[in-house]
């Protein structure tokens, strides 16, 4: 293998691709990238047996051919290389990258060893970028970090009658996205929140049109097809919750308040919420919404904002993470929190933007 390419041209592409090797694992060849060189184009691919990206870059190819090298020092080596023409060649396993005042040799592994990353697949969806760059954000993060309840860690993809549903849930609140789409296909995955991180990435790193969505034969992999980048994800098998039946069907009181002032004081009622469970009380009036919290060690504070309301007075506690939460990763002036009493789940949702809703469960303080 023998190719010269541009510092710039690998850099951005390399380190892209290494965020998806596996650095902690047990096999020394998942902590590599595959450097394949065929043609005028050079390809590199890591994974971590859950995730899987392959991304390509034009490169000067003298020679064609194909060895991984160690994903951390090549990133390094690369990285202080700024402005530089690289020269990289490999007869065996060592791999040798050469400049004009520089000279290194990188012990690699054969690319025999490298897992084959699931590439083929029969197309299911096409999605422009921007609705997965603005939803996927505005979702996953209500899908469980933590793998105890791997079903939760998932995101809910699912398109049919023309809609794209996101779903996540991580047992104590639910975010939904429903997104129009043109294509009357259908398609119900659940994809790991690790990999949508990655995904949203790997595209706001792109130029690309269109954001092709395959399932493997065996329907156990999910493929993005983006711009000069494919990544491969298996999907999470189990049954998700019926998240449906988590939507409250009565509404008892309706408020509408500014989203700034309401995290303002979201905020500020977590200053002393902190020792305490980091639980809010939030009182709903007709014309004001009133959050308060206290501790034993610090005090108390309360905080009235102007509101416009309906309904019954509720009062409901909530932990402060979770509005947090929803009201840092919305855009909209004025939020909507819809209540069906206090030991029932609450609704939000933005003012203006359609389709999405929060659900949150209170906190019990009996």
């Amino acid at each position: 293998m023998k190719f010269t390419i541009l510092q710039q041209d690998l850099w951005p592409v390399l380190q892209a691709v290494s965020r998806s090797c596996g650095v902690r694992s047990q096999l020394p060849v998942l902590g590599n990238i595959l450097l394949k060189a065929e043609k005028d184009r050079l390809k590199l691919s890591a994974t971590n047996l859950e995730i899987g990206v392959i991304r390509t870059v034009r490169a000067d190819v003298a020679e064609e051919g194909e060895v991984t090298v160690p994903a951390k020092t090549l990133v390094e080596v690369v990285a202080n290389l700024a402005g530089e023409e690289l020269k990289i060649n490999s007869n065996t396993d060592q791999v040798e990258i050469t400049t004009k005042t520089f000279s290194s040799r990188l012990n690699g592994i054969a690319a025999a060893e490298f897992p084959t990353i699931p590439l083929s697949g029969k197309r299911t969806a096409t999605f422009t970028p921007e609705v997965l760059l603005k939803s996927l954000p505005q979702v996953i993060f209500a899908a469980a970090s933590e793998d105890g309840r791997p079903i939760l860690t998932g995101i809910l993809t699912e398109v049919k009658d023309k809609k794209l549903q996101l779903v996540a849930t991580d047992g104590y609140r639910l975010a939904h996205k429903s997104i129009p789409v043109a294509e009357n296909i259908t398609l119900k995955a659940l994809v790991p929140r690790r990999t949508y991180e990655e995904v949203a990435k790997l595209i706001g790193e792109e130029e690309t049109d269109e954001v092709g969505v395959s399932l493997s034969d065996d329907q156990n992999q999910i493929i993005f097809s983006f711009g000069n980048t494919l990544a491969s994800s298996r999907l999470i098998e189990g049954q998700f919750p019926a998240w449906e039946k988590i939507i409250p069907a009565a509404t008892l009181a309706r408020t509408i308040v500014d989203r700034a002032e309401l995290l303002k004081s979201v905020k500020l009622a977590s200053v002393f919420a902190r020792s305490e469970a980091n639980v809010v009380r939030l009182s709903s009036f007709a014309q004001k919404l009133v959050l308060s919290s206290e501790a034993k060690e610090l005090g108390s504070q309360k905080r009235e904002m102007e509101a416009q309301g309906e309904g019954e007075e509720i009062q409901i506690a909530f932990n402060t993470k979770f509005l947090q939460d929803v009201l840092t990763s919305v855009n909209s002036s004025q939020i909507i929190i819809e209540l069906s009493g206090s030991l029932s789940a609450a609704i939000l949702k933005p003012m203006g933007e359609e389709g999405l809703q929060y659900i949150i469960m209170p906190v019990n303080l009996s």
